[in-house]
């Protein structure tokens, strides 16, 4: 009986270590499967982020424990050393072909989860010595958009994130230029009022406005307004904002001029 019983289990060794190198497989994938979307559900990574690693999880758990299940089952001596030797090959040129995507998207998730830069702030990233300043856009993937001026973005890896200076900037400066033809007031008068209409805006900060004739005639008088922006993620709004307040509010016919924004974007 007991040979019969050794015989029996002999014959079923391999279906043994075939379910048992499944369910190794099986047990990493679930276990990853949790975890991707714990994140994902917490809007830290994207379903196409999930997917992805999920199927690099299952293939590197199958890549080592399918050459490990083929070395029991074939006890030739040769075999434990062909199925490393591929299973460093197989390692090493994934490991190779994907190394960069997987540091800057293990950075990204340091980026989203320290909020070392937030979706929309305004910043200033100096990267090998070179300062970048502009809109942040924090999207997933192996670059974090930086939106310097109107049509141009720079593109920062975030594994280079993490190892430049990070400056962020509470307020964003703003600088308008006004002409006002055939004002038929004077210029004190025409300051005050431009002045008054600015400070009116809740999206600037009324203490930094600075209203400066920089030129002045019989046909019209040119000011160069300086103010900040409260929210830096407000630029264009606050534009908006400031055009009406002033066409309505001044009593002249004016035209205004964007002379300096820092990522303004108008249409």
């Amino acid at each position: 009986m007991p040979t019969d019983l050794a015989t029996t289990l002999s014959d079923w060794l391999p279906v043994i270590y075939l379910v048992i190198s499944v369910a190794l497989v099986y047990a990493a994938y679930y276990a990853a499967k949790v975890s991707l979307r714990k994140l994902r559900l917490r809007g830290i990574i994207s379903r196409k982020f999930e997917e992805t690693a999920k199927l690099l999880v299952l293939v590197v758990a199958a890549v080592i424990v399918v050459p490990a299940a083929i070395s029991v089952l074939l006890p030739h001596p040769l075999v434990p050393i062909v199925s490393l030797s591929v299973l460093v090959i197989v390692v090493a040129v994934a490991l190779f072909s994907v190394v960069g995507y997987i540091s800057n998207s293990l950075s990204y998730l340091i980026v989203a989860l320290t909020s070392i830069v937030r979706d929309g702030e305004y910043v200033r990233i100096i990267v090998d010595g070179r300062e970048y300043e502009g809109r942040a856009m924090l999207i997933e993937g192996n670059y974090l958009i930086l939106k310097t001026e109107p049509g141009v973005s720079v593109l920062v890896p975030y594994s280079q994130l993490l190892k430049s200076v990070v400056v962020k900037l509470s307020q964003l400066p703003l600088t308008l230029r006004i002409r006002v033809l055939k004002p038929g007031s004077s210029l004190e008068e025409i300051v005050e009022k431009v002045s008054g209409a600015i400070k009116k805006s809740r999206l600037v900060n009324k203490a930094g406005v600075s209203v400066r004739p920089i030129g002045v005639s019989e046909d019209e008088v040119v000011l160069m307004i300086e103010t900040e922006v409260a929210n830096p993620k407000s630029i264009d709004e606050c534009f908006e904002d400031l055009a009406k307040i002033l066409l309505k509010e001044i009593p002249y016919k004016i035209s205004i001029e964007v002379v300096s924004s820092r990522g303004i974007q108008l249409a």
